[in-house]
């Protein structure tokens, strides 16, 4: 009889840690993503550097600010994001160039490409650091 017991306590405790971490997972899924990027300019690229740009999509149910996350490239240059709130369902682009920040477009203002044209790695990070988002995805090219 204590051994049925102490089976089902432990059945009991395996799966609220089961429980638990299905809750974990679906609060770590992310709201914000990388789905899109252009990484190469029309020549001249010094005169086009808008045509660089990297699109963040909110895909969750609530806006989100953005003001401290990051993003950067495989060389590590790093954008860091104004006071920004990305209403949910929205997207914005992230662009090279100069230009006044609105809802649908934030300015790097650089004057040199940033995105190799080769390829490159476009990597979004919350304001603790940790990753959000990476384009191409882990495994795919862009």
């Amino acid at each position: 009889m204590l051994g049925i017991l102490l089976a089902m306590m432990f059945m009991g405790i395996a799966l609220a840690d089961k429980e638990n971490a299905s809750t974990t997972d679906s609060i770590a899924s992310p709201q914000i993503a990388i789905t899109a990027a252009n990484f190469v300019a029309p020549s001249p690229e010094k005169e086009h550097l808008n045509e660089e740009w990297v699109e963040i999509t909110n895909l969750g149910t609530s806006d989100i600010n953005l003001a401290g996350w990051t993003l950067s490239d495989a060389q590590n240059h790093t954008y860091t994001f104004p006071g920004f709130s990305l209403a949910a369902g929205a997207k914005v682009f992230v662009r090279t160039g100069k230009g006044d920040n609105d809802i649908e477009n934030l300015f790097w203002n650089r004057s040199n490409s940033i995105w190799n044209n080769n390829g490159d790695l476009a990597v979004l990070k919350d304001p603790e650091g940790n990753t959000i988002s990476m384009y191409p995805e882990e495994g795919k090219e862009a």
